[in-house]
């Protein structure tokens, strides 16, 4: 087995993975170099047989053609000894054979599509409170919010992070209630984050600053998904207000990292 950067991704490579797949767009963000973090583990570069990669936030493995167990358990377990490793796939998923059947987390994720584009947005636009104002984050604010420094470490400083990525926070004064952030897309799907801090939970600002966000993606053209744990009820109920058509159910899995 060889591992590759992306410029070294050949169409070959690439079309051995699938664009429905759970969470594709972080398994094309790394194949396409869209993210500079990431693995891409093949066979053989010319004329491949099979290919995995995985994506560098939370560690998701995605597997692109046909493995023996043998060899998939050998590239796993060489994973495992570098991090974590998270799969999601659907249960009916016939690849689920090759994992190992000692998950450390084995739970159900939702993944919420198919928005219809500028609609359904304004009405929580208009919901502010009164003393809150809907602020774009820059360079400054980012590193004020919850997931804002690691977000600007993992793209490498914060001049990289305001060229790739954007967001919005709702504030009260000098204060972040909630924030809602992307990267950059990838199969022209963006994926937003929302952190609502939690003294300001179950008061709808989250939707508020998700619609502000996904407002302006769609006006740049790009659409957005949505993805959460199934136990997740108040992102589910976020993505349901916002318009979201398709909902996908499929199960994840943790595997901690070996000693």
């Amino acid at each position: 087995m060889v591992r590759i950067p992306s410029n070294k991704v050949t169409p070959a490579i690439r079309s051995l993975f699938h664009t429905d797949e759970m969470q594709a767009s972080r398994c094309f963000a790394v194949l396409d170099g869209v993210v500079s973090k990431g693995k891409i583990i093949v066979d053989t570069p010319v004329d491949p047989k099979w290919a995995i990669v995985q994506e560098a936030v939370d560690n998701s493995i995605f597997l692109g053609g046909s493995f023996d167990t043998q060899t998939f358990l050998e590239v796993f377990a060489a994973l495992r000894r570098e991090g974590d490793v998270l799969v999601g796939m659907m249960a009916s998923d016939p690849r689920i054979r090759y994992l190992p059947d000692d998950p450390d987390y084995d739970g159900l994720t939702l993944e919420f599509y198919d928005r219809p584009v500028s609609e359904g947005l304004e009405p929580y636009l208009r919901r502010l409170p009164a003393d809150c104002m809907i602020h774009r984050l820059d360079r400054n604010l980012i590193m004020q919010t919850e997931w804002g420094p690691k977000d600007v470490e993992f793209y490498g400083g914060s001049e990289a992070w305001e060229k790739i990525c954007f967001g919005y926070c709702l504030m009260q004064g000098d204060e972040i209630l909630c924030e809602a952030t992307v990267g950059p897309p990838a199969l022209g799907l963006y994926e937003p984050g929302v952190f609502t801090r939690k003294e300001h939970r179950g008061k709808g600002y989250a939707t508020m600053v998700a619609a502000r966000l996904i407002q302006e993606i769609e006006a740049m053209g790009g659409r957005t998904y949505w993805n959460c744990a199934k136990q997740n009820i108040a992102s589910i109920a976020v993505a349901r207000k916002l318009g979201y058509r398709t909902e996908k159910e499929y199960r994840c899995m943790f595997w901690g990292k070996t000693d």
